[in-house]
């Protein structure tokens, strides 16, 4: 196995959460008035949600956190139901387990994460976890990161962070270790980075199987 310490990210890494995600916001929007594509704004989310937020409160004229509190008040109506995990994550998160690796977890994301790992039978996958309610910096702040690898005495010459997004890889890259993209639809195209995947088979087959 090339890598033994694997660091994910949640939205858009493990699950697909985008649709849902875009879906509230827009309903979030509408609340305040605003009508917007579903493109732009799934776009937007993808680099953040605050992201999203800060370009629309600036057309506005309204803070960011309004548009973030319009957006949580749906984030959460549709159920568990409207996410699932990317094909082969259940495979990939096994396997390292198996050949003696282990998963670690950095989300932006609070405790309604526990209701999609515990549904899927993938908690135990993980030996630690770090979420907003730990209080750390946002991403891509290593803050998180070299905590775990400081309490679970981790060499960084073997860890390696998974996510979707620049600022992902960005806090993996402050933090001094190595970084994987998981782009299925291309968002980042320029992103500069050693391992770039479109598939969780992919990834699998370069950094969980040698």
């Amino acid at each position: 196995m090339r890598y033994r310490h694997f660091f994910w990210d949640f939205d858009g890494t493990l699950y697909d959460t985008y649709d849902r995600i875009t879906r509230a916001f827009l309903k979030g929007l509408r609340d305040l008035g605003v009508q917007a594509s579903y493109r732009e704004v799934y776009a937007l989310n993808k680099r953040s949600n605050q992201e999203c937020a800060r370009v629309f409160a600036a057309r506005m004229n309204l803070p960011p956190e309004a548009l973030i509190a319009a957006y949580r008040a749906h984030s959460e109506e549709e159920g568990i139901d409207s996410v699932s995990l990317y094909p082969g994550v259940r495979e990939a998160l096994e396997r390292i387990v198996a050949r003696g690796g282990e998963n670690y977890l950095f989300t932006h994301r609070g405790e309604s994460l526990f209701k999609f790992l515990d549904r899927d039978g993938i908690r135990r996958l993980f030996s630690d976890l770090i979420t907003s309610l730990d209080g750390f910096p946002r991403k891509p702040a290593p803050d998180a990161l070299n905590h775990l690898i400081q309490k679970h005495g981790l060499e960084k010459a073997q860890c390696v962070m998974v996510g979707d997004r620049d600022i992902d890889l960005d806090a993996g890259k402050n933090a001094g270790i190595s970084c994987a993209l998981f782009d299925p639809e291309g968002f980042y195209p320029d992103y500069d980075t050693p391992w770039r995947f479109k598939t969780m088979a992919e990834l699998q087959s370069a950094l969980c199987d040698p």
